[in-house]
């Protein structure tokens, strides 16, 4: 327990300290402020040096800070994929716990019965564990899920590393590149600076020149401020280039990661030839930059990469299966093994993941055909871009061409003005100084073509993605692009060969399927003829059927409807017998009735006077009866 608190109070404390304030961080940028100028400015190789060009882009490559960073990246990179590697181990956990309670643990038994009622308590009670417990654990497990992640995250960091190799690789081109401009602007920014410089020295004298000839009649006022005018725009002209001269130099310092002063000078010697570039074919060109360039290394590399994520998501399908070796050590000695050792697996899987996973297999498998897509784009922009630089090459050529023949012609119009009968007149060095600084400004003119023509073709050398087109370069172009080919044409070969063998398999059984078809119509043409020939003798037997049915139906109804002619009138005069007996009977029943009915009435007649009769009598008692009382 103690050594656990001292463990607890140390990450604390770590936390504590490792919180900063804004005040923290403002101190920290003066520091680095100071630190940064004062060692930019001690670290000056090239002071009192004049580099080449090849010195200016190793010096650049070398010292370059942003790529400096782009190299520790790949080193960043490189250390995530060990990292990632070693994630495929399995976990070993050593855990140390400890417990510690106030009173003892104890427990009683108590018999109850089946109604939940108690039966028997137990006064005694006993004891299981110790009121301070330590345990020690080792546990060593093995997640297949995690084991197979890790691998295809180990795949895609390697992929990653890579990435940025290629992505350091075209830093530096483009660096070497930016070199190499901001070299040539130095290299003609300061031979023209020296041209200028001399030129100007050498007409110092001009303005009081014309000033002299203005006041002595021999120009014209207007004349006089016109030629003032040109020298003075030439003068501006001329004078810009030291501004160019110290930005370029300043550009120059900066990319090779040094103080961005303009203690700089370079060897201007290379603007006293004319290269001859030589290219291959424009179409060898555009294979070597498809080749060549980082950028589609990289675009092909982030494919794999989407490719293991669908690797990674369809393993994520699978349930996790976790094994695992744990040994257990406890202080309590109320256990009848103080130390024990287990081995078992675990498997579990969340089946509503699965829809999940499901949708993100056919994302990533989108994002992969993306990418396919995106690498043959690129690819039709590098082989643009790879024209684009080539014609830019020609036309700097073509430029460089037309500005050496205008100097060439200043400077063999101003050597034979100089070479002439000698200058008289103050009117005649006027005009040869105009012509000194045209055609110093036609040299500079063609110095600035010339390094762009320089730029141009490290343009292109930056756009097909190599260093040079040297022999060995396009060899192993040459040779790349014919394995390349192989691979290709064998793999198209096997293709072909395959579209070969399925189209041979489905013309076959194309025609079997016709050939079955066929005899299934010609079976089924018999078929249907033998069918249709024994429904028409069907139909004439039905027919011959029919009609002797029909007379026969016909024979049947005519004695039927005899028959019933004859019962009709058999059940008519049977009817008309009975209607007549009926007829008499009912008469009979009315002659009966009245007889009956006159003996009825004889009788109430009857009757009716014996009731007279009687009280006739008893009124004839009544009368008489007082009187024999």
């Amino acid at each position: 327990m103690k050594h656990q608190l001292i463990a607890s109070g140390i990450c604390t404390l770590a936390l504590v300290v490792g919180c900063q304030s804004f005040e923290d961080y403002r101190k920290g940028r003066e520091d680095y402020a100071v630190r940064h100028f004062e060692k930019a400015r001690e670290t000056d190789p090239l002071k009192g040096r004049i580099i080449t060009l090849d010195e200016a882009v190793k010096f650049a490559i070398r010292g370059n800070l942003d790529l400096s960073v782009s190299k520790i990246e790949e080193r960043v990179a490189k250390e995530a994929k060990t990292a990632e590697l070693l994630g495929m181990l399995p976990t070993l956990t050593l855990s140390d716990s400890g417990t510690a309670r106030d009173n003892k643990s104890a427990s009683r038994s108590i018999s109850k019965g089946e109604d939940g009622w108690v039966r028997q308590e137990f006064d005694t009670y006993s004891m299981s564990q110790e009121k301070e417990i330590n345990y020690v654990n080792v546990d060593l497990a093995l997640s297949t899920l995690d084991f197979g992640l890790a691998y295809f995250n180990s795949a895609q960091a390697q992929d990653r590393e890579f990435i940025r190799i290629q992505r350091t690789k075209r830093a530096e081109q483009n660096l070497a590149l930016e070199a190499v401009r901001a070299y040539f602007k130095v290299a003609a920014a300061q031979r023209a600076v020296r041209e200028t410089k001399a030129m100007l020295d050498s007409c110092t004298n001009r303005y009081d020149l014309i000033e002299q000839l203005s006041k002595a009649g021999k120009i014209s006022p207007f004349r006089a401020f016109d030629e003032m005018r040109k020298f003075t725009d030439m003068e501006k002209r001329l004078t810009n280039f030291t501004r160019t001269y110290d930005s370029a130099k300043s550009e120059l310092r900066s990319l090779m990661g040094l103080y961005p002063n303009t203690d700089v000078a370079v060897d201007d010697g290379i603007l006293d030839t004319v290269p001859e570039f030589s290219f291959p074919d424009i179409q060898f060109m555009e294979q070597i930059a498809v080749l060549s360039r980082p950028e589609l290394f990289e675009i092909d590399m982030q494919k794999h990469i989407n490719v293991n994520e669908c690797r990674k998501t369809i393993l994520m399908m699978f349930p996790n299966v976790r094994m695992f070796i744990d040994f257990t050590n406890s202080s309590n000695d109320y256990l009848y093994n103080k130390s024990w050792a287990e081995v078992g697996f675990r498997a579990a899987y969340d089946l509503l993941r699965l829809p999940q996973n499901v949708a993100r297999y056919r994302s990533y498998s989108a994002q992969v055909d993306a990418e396919e897509l995106r690498t043959y784009a690129q690819a039709i922009v590098v082989m643009a871009q790879v024209r684009m630089a080539h014609a830019n090459v020609l036309a700097a050529r073509e430029r460089l061409g037309i500005d050496t023949r205008i100097d060439n012609t200043y400077r063999d119009n101003l050597r034979k003005a100089e070479g002439a009968q000698k200058v008289s007149g103050s009117l005649s060095n006027l005009e040869l100084a105009h012509m000194r600084m045209a055609t110093a400004e036609t040299s500079i003119d063609r110095m600035v073509t010339l390094g762009n023509y320089y730029v141009s073709y490290f343009q292109l050398l930056n756009t097909l993605g190599v260093e040079s087109l040297d022999d060995a370069t396009l060899a192993d172009a040459k040779a790349a692009l014919r394995d390349g080919d192989a691979r290709v044409h064998a793999d198209l070969y096997k293709a072909a060969a395959k579209a070969k063998a399925k189209a041979e398999k489905e013309a076959a059984e194309k025609a079997e399927a016709e050939a079955e078809a066929k005899a299934k119509a010609e079976k089924e043409a018999v078929k249907a003829k033998e069918k249709a020939e024994k429904e028409a003798a069907k139909a004439k037997a039905k027919a011959e059927k029919e009609a002797a049915e029909k007379a026969a139906a016909e024979a049947k109804a005519k004695e039927k409807a005899e028959k019933e002619a004859a019962k009709a009138k058999a059940k008519a005069e049977k009817e008309a017998a009975k209607a007549k007996a009926k007829a008499e009977a009912k008469a009979r029943e009315e002659a009966e009735a009245k007889v009956a009915a006159q003996a009825k009435a004889a009788r109430v007649a009857e009757r009716k006077s014996d009731r007279e009769r009687r009280k006739a009598a008893k009124q004839f008692v009544g009368f008489w009866e007082p009187w024999f009382d």
